[in-house]
């Protein structure tokens, strides 16, 4: 059983707040203090993001954070250790990894998930990664075998056919994407965001985490009624660029962010 399922099993939580930043922006070594800093303020689950040259499911904010994080020198080496050193100022806090499939298929699959997991990674996030592919099999089962889990994003595109296929190689929970486009600070969602999820939830039997574009209190607190997390990353990423160039003021503005919205959700 994964350590997610366990979280969302224990029954300790109505809904998750699931943060995300990119690893590196700054630098790594700031990246640990911001890590450090969310889960002491209130995440459930920590996203991390591995920069990638080709961020395409990603909006502004984040393209910029990836460009400022490509500008240091970028290793595996380096981004394992800043997982881990994260890890382990709060081992009961999952861990998952939003990257793309190019790093994981350049670092080579089996040695990828293996150094993941023991810098303490549960599962990940692969935006450009389709669930019907040779390669979304192979890595669910590699996954699987690691008790990690592979987690599947679901846009409101989706066909329900492909929902339903998708149910093979998803675990943990499902990322739904809340609005067409990329990631990014929104003002309104769909109408039928709610009759969306709970569709979902019923097909899938998984846990439905929405993210893209929520980043007020309030929006978290209204979709934290009907989904089982709330995922938030452009906010974050903005607080980050705002204040990145003092780490303690960056530290400040962040834990001060992340409790506000750890307060509005359920």
């Amino acid at each position: 059983m994964s350590k997610i399922k366990d979280l969302f099993d224990s029954g300790k939580i109505k809904s998750a707040f699931i943060p995300y930043f990119t690893m590196g922006d700054p630098n790594y070594n700031d990246s640990i203090t911001f890590g450090k800093t969310i889960l002491d303020n209130g995440a459930d689950i920590l996203e991390l993001g591995i920069p990638f040259s080709d961020p395409v499911a990603d909006g502004p904010v984040i393209q910029r954070a990836v460009a400022r994080s490509l500008k240091n020198k970028f290793s595996f080496e380096e981004i394992f250790r800043v997982t881990k050193e994260i890890h382990l100022h709060k081992k009961e806090t999952p861990l998952v990894y939003l990257t793309y499939f190019n790093p994981i298929y350049h670092c080579g699959i089996q040695n990828f998930l293996n150094q993941a997991k023991d810098a303490g990674v549960v599962g990940l996030v692969i935006p450009d990664l389709p669930f019907d592919t040779k390669e979304s099999e192979t890595l669910f089962q590699e996954l699987r075998n690691r008790d990690m889990d592979l987690i599947h994003l679901v846009t409101p595109a989706s066909t329900k056919k492909r929902i339903e296929a998708l149910k093979k190689t998803s675990s943990g929970f499902i990322y739904y994407v809340t609005s067409f486009g990329v990631t990014g600070e929104r003002r309104e969602f769909s109408v039928d965001l709610k009759e969306r999820i709970r569709f979902l939830k019923d097909t899938l039997e998984l846990p439905i985490c929405a993210g893209f574009g929520i980043s007020t209190p309030e929006q978290a607190s209204q979709i934290a009624g009907y989904a089982d997390g709330i995922i938030i990353g452009s906010a974050i990423q903005r607080v980050i660029e705002e204040n990145g160039e003092n780490v303690t003021t960056a530290q400040n503005a962040l834990a001060e962010y992340i409790a506000k919205i750890r307060a509005s959700i359920p």
